[in-house]
């Protein structure tokens, strides 16, 4: 997608204004401080609004982009981000001050820089800044520009709730229309549309304090496309040396960079072999689920060795 700014191509500092959501009354609201603000600054430097609602969010192993579509800006053009307040996207928030951070954007407020991970959105853009990017080609944001964009991922994709676990609210879509039909079912809810890679399951890479101690192959039974064993998928035990070191290398600095010690890194091989990283659990079902016994030994003996009673 390609940003043409609709901002000054001059030499003028360029300021965004962001507040929540996108409703009529909260949009009038900040359009009329907006002005009120432009007014008292004159032309000394370019003032922009907007809800966060309105921007795009797009995330692949090698581009990474938040911009607006109808507005045609992306956050890099702008000397300063003021995130005047979240509401209830501090999500997307954490997101935004990741992608400031990493660009050289001034932002506010400093409090936003903050480690949240009960987001996928926000724990991909975390993980992407600290150079763990293959993920999937992911959008998340505005509803009419994922509905725009749909195409770019053929006629198979994955729409899944942006907070959900489990495998709950993940859904195998094949048009437009089923987006629309799944945001309107689910209108408290904000889904990503991300990448299929067609595969023959995934592994869950147990990581106890900055150590792969497990892993479990996740395989789906019959068409579902998800391999959750709380979803009926079937599980098993390989041995953690069986897998490519550059993926267990991966899963402990996944660990490392959102400050787990309890972590549990999912990836997915494609066709070809190439892993994806799909999620990063902070609970990941270490009284529940599949292999309860082992992984209650394995967590056992991370307490033992974290109070320094270990062998």
């Amino acid at each position: 997608y390609i940003i043409k700014s609709m901002l000054s191509d001059g030499n003028d500092k360029k300021v965004l204004l962001l507040t929540p959501g996108a409703s009529t009354e909260g949009k009038r609201k900040s359009t009329a401080f907006a002005e009120r603000i432009r007014g008292l600054i004159g032309d000394k430097i370019v003032i922009e609004d907007c809800a966060i609602s309105e921007l795009f969010f797009e995330l692949s192993p090698d581009k990474i982009a938040i911009y607006h579509p109808g507005k045609s800006f992306d956050l890099r053009e702008f000397d300063l981000v003021v995130i005047r307040h979240i509401g209830k996207m501090i999500n997307e928030a954490q997101a935004i001050v990741q992608y400031c951070e990493y660009f050289g954007i001034r932002y506010a407020d400093g409090y936003l820089n903050r480690l949240i991970l009960d987001s996928k959105i926000s724990t991909q853009f975390l993980l992407w800044f600290n150079g763990i990017r293959n993920w999937p080609h992911t959008f998340y944001g505005n509803v009419d520009e994922m509905k725009r964009r749909f195409a770019e991922f053929g006629d198979t994709t994955i729409l899944k709730d942006n907070e959900g676990s489990k495998g709950r609210l993940n859904f195998l879509v094949h048009s437009v229309t089923e987006v629309d039909q799944i945001h309107n079912d689910h209108p408290d809810k904000r889904f990503m549309l991300q990448q299929f890679i067609a595969n023959q399951g995934d592994l869950r890479i147990l990581i106890f304090d900055g150590k792969p101690v497990l892993a479990i192959e996740r395989r789906g039974v019959g068409a579902s496309h998800l391999n959750n064993t709380s979803q009926g998928g079937s599980a098993r035990i390989v041995p953690v040396e069986s897998i490519q070191q550059k993926v267990i290398d991966m899963c402990v600095k996944v660990a490392e960079v959102t400050k787990l010690e309890v972590a549990g890194v999912d990836v997915m091989f494609a066709a070809d072999g190439k892993p994806y990283l799909l999620e990063v659990n902070n609970a990941p079902q270490i009284s529940s689920g599949s292999f309860k016994e082992e992984k209650a030994q394995k967590y056992s003996e991370m307490l033992l060795e974290m109070v320094g009673c270990g062998d």
